[in-house]
């Protein structure tokens, strides 16, 4: 029979939501534009520093990969949104997953050790993403209530979107939209090997500013039924 640690079979392991991000390209550039690439990490790592994420989601950053933990569901989707708007301001873009599930960590003299299946969904989804995007795994629960945002804040305001069969953090804001849409049209210029991904992400930009619901039809229905929203939104 396989031996469990008596301590370990007593401890109540928490579940947490758990976002594993790649930085697009980062690893191609540090091979190629070592210091050029180092200068911009510097730079990203400082805004990330300065920059206001939700106290209860816990960021850490290992080169290219980022890992956001968070026992809530709406500071990690707020938390994601930051590292948006770094990346973007970088000229980067970030693919990741979203899991919940089991977490357990350990931080001692100056290490962390982690075990957690959330993380290994978190990972293998983020690897599986074809696209610039942060995509939930179906296991995560959505609150209605992190959909009603999206009428009646705006699809620039809203936490998640809904984009060819995938419910992803928003990564767009009212204030950086316009900027995240010029600086990823350049960015198909100088990168045509990479067209398709910055096409993707463009068709999701132009949705949003069309004032598509961008919310599954399932979704839709629910709401509807249940009367938290009419046949022209909240």
């Amino acid at each position: 029979m396989e031996h469990i640690d008596p301590a370990l079979a007593e401890e109540a392991i928490p579940n947490k939501y758990v976002a594993f991000c790649d930085v697009l390209g980062f690893s191609h550039a540090v091979e190629n534009e070592f210091e050029a690439t180092l200068s911009l990490y510097r730079e990203f790592s400082e805004r990330i520093s300065d920059w206001p994420f939700p106290k209860k989601a816990n960021i850490s950053m290992y080169s290219d990969s980022i890992l956001i933990v968070c026992d809530e569901l709406p500071p990690l989707l707020y938390a994601v949104q930051g590292l948006w708007f770094a990346t973007l301001a970088q000229n980067w873009l970030i693919r990741g997953g979203i899991a919940y599930g089991k977490y357990w960590e350990d931080r001692s003299n100056g290490n962390l050790f982690v075990v957690s299946d959330a993380l290994v969904r978190a990972v293998r989804l983020e690897s599986n993403v074809k696209i610039p995007g942060v995509a939930l795994s179906p296991e995560v629960e959505i609150p209605l209530g992190l959909w009603v945002l999206r009428f009646r804040d705006g699809p620039y305001m809203a936490p998640l979107l809904h984009f060819e069969g995938l419910n992803l953090v928003n990564p767009f804001n009212s204030v950086w939209f316009r900027s995240a849409k010029n600086r990823v049209q350049q960015l198909k210029i100088r990168f045509p090997q990479h067209v398709d991904k910055y096409d993707w992400f463009l068709n999701l930009a132009d949705q949003v500013e069309a004032d598509e619901p961008l919310i599954s039809d399932s979704v839709l229905d629910e709401l509807l039924a249940k009367g938290i929203i009419g046949p022209l939104g909240v």
